[in-house]
């Protein structure tokens, strides 16, 4: 089982990776889920619940043309001002077993979208989160927070 945390300042040199306590020499984290969807494809409450799609891999410097998962496992994300955590520990991956935590909030059940592509060798940084918010008197709303 994979223990992963990716910590940034918000520079490549303060950019690590630990897997279990060691060091990483990545080239690309890459983390894309897909979820909270009605029938239609519109955002809706349900996050996790209501199926989707997840990919979570990184790419060596040793070979970076080779995809490494990262799941079964924890994935801790620490960005300035920005934390994020996804845990699957299910032995087979299973979707439903997806659990996610944005500064400190469980949004399992709330998440729409996820992006993370730290990608140092086409220095490419790009990293966001959707969640729904469902309002008992109000209309309901999709916020995308951009990470870093």
């Amino acid at each position: 089982m994979n223990n992963v945390e990716f910590r940034t300042g918000g520079d490549w040199d303060t950019t690590t990776l630990f897997n279990n306590g060691e060091e990483v020499f990545a080239s690309q984290l890459f983390v894309e889920l897909h979820c909270g969807r009605d029938e239609w494809g519109n955002p809706a409450d349900g996050g996790i619940g209501n199926g989707g799609e997840f990919a979570a891999i990184v790419r060596l410097q040793e070979d970076p043309s080779r995809e490494v998962g990262l799941f079964p496992g924890r994935l801790e994300m620490i960005f300035p001002r920005h934390n994020l955590t996804i845990e699957n520990t299910h032995p087979g991956f299973a979707f439903e077993f997806t659990r996610i935590w944005y500064n400190g909030h469980d949004v399992t059940d709330d998440v729409v979208d996820l992006l993370v592509n730290i990608d140092a060798a086409n220095n490419q940084v790009q990293a966001y989160i959707t969640v729904y918010r469902s309002h008992w008197i109000a209309q309901d709303e999709v916020a995308t927070y951009n990470i870093i």
